[in-house]
């Protein structure tokens, strides 16, 4: 017998799939984004599919045009260093390996991951990066560059907006990157009466695996602001307009929940108000370079 014809999808459901999908791409979104948003195009063909289709050449979206289309393991190799922290004494008690004790025997806690962002090497301004590992999500604060006075304000001023109670709900346990910028962070544990209203640790020296998940984060944030662009451009109400994106952006990790949904239920829309974040439509999240 003759071999079977390959059957082919209409061109109907092609253009509609092209339609939705191009859109979505644009706006850099990934197509499992666009896939989850987006109920009719589940209703017409799978994920796969839809990659295949890209691949393939059936769309006017290109497979160089996905996110993460290629992606390079670098392994480096570094030197020993000395510890970056100007006053060692703050170590005591809140090295990475309390943190561990403290996190093993407190499961349910909610953990914060701080870290910053800097663009250009003369900039006056970076950004504080204040992550939960557990929920995907990240928000920024706009502070000094380098200024372990401007980290320390910043978070005690917000601590001070949300008061103590909630400070000790959302921020129990906190770990901060190791740099020079947070050599006061162990200030941000006892309120201005010098109540203690959290912990504060700090991760090894130069080992950005001790909080991956912040480094993720950060890889979203470069989809808008890449490396080596300045920062002084920014306000914080763009910055909160930049996380707002990425806390709407769908994640495959998260049960094809968005971060901010997740800490919606937790914690509340008062405390996402409080950190200037806010809910973007699915079909809306935008993702693209905007300098």
């Amino acid at each position: 017998p003759a071999p079977r014809a390959r059957s082919k999808r209409p061109v109907g459901d092609i253009k509609a799939i092209d339609a939705i999908v191009s859109d979505g791409v644009r706006l850099g979104q990934s197509l499992h984004h666009i896939y989850v948003s987006n109920p009719p195009l589940r209703g017409m063909c799978s994920e796969r599919t839809i990659r295949r289709l890209v691949y393939r050449g059936d769309l006017s979206v290109r497979p160089h045009e996905l996110r993460r289309y290629v992606t390079f393991r670098h392994s480096y190799r570094k030197s020993p260093k000395e510890l970056r922290l100007r006053d060692i004494r703050v170590l005591v008690g809140r090295t990475f390996k309390d943190f561990e004790r403290k996190t093993s025997s407190n499961r349910r806690a909610n953990v914060a991951q701080y870290d910053s962002v800097i663009g250009c090497v003369g900039d006056r301004k970076a950004v504080l990066t204040v992550t939960f590992p557990k929920y995907g999500f990240q928000f920024g604060i706009l502070i000094d560059k380098g200024s372990p006075d401007s980290v320390r304000a910043n978070v005690r001023g917000l601590f001070a907006r949300l008061g103590k109670e909630e400070v000790r709900r959302i921020f129990p346990i906190n770990l901060a990157d190791n740099g020079v910028e947070f050599s006061r962070f162990d200030q941000i544990e006892t309120s201005d009466d010098g109540e203690k209203v959290c912990c504060a640790f700090f991760t090894n020296p130069y080992k950005a695996t001790d909080k991956p998940e912040c480094e993720r984060n950060h890889e979203l944030f470069r989809y808008v602001v890449p490396k080596g662009k300045s920062l002084d451009f920014l306000t914080q109400g763009m910055v909160n307009d930049i996380f707002s994106n990425i806390n709407s952006y769908v994640r495959g990790s998260k049960g094809d929940s968005t971060p901010y949904d997740l800490v919606l239920r937790k914690y509340g829309k008062a405390f996402l108000d409080a950190i200037g974040i806010r809910r973007i439509p699915n079909k809306k999240v935008k993702l693209l370079q905007i300098v």
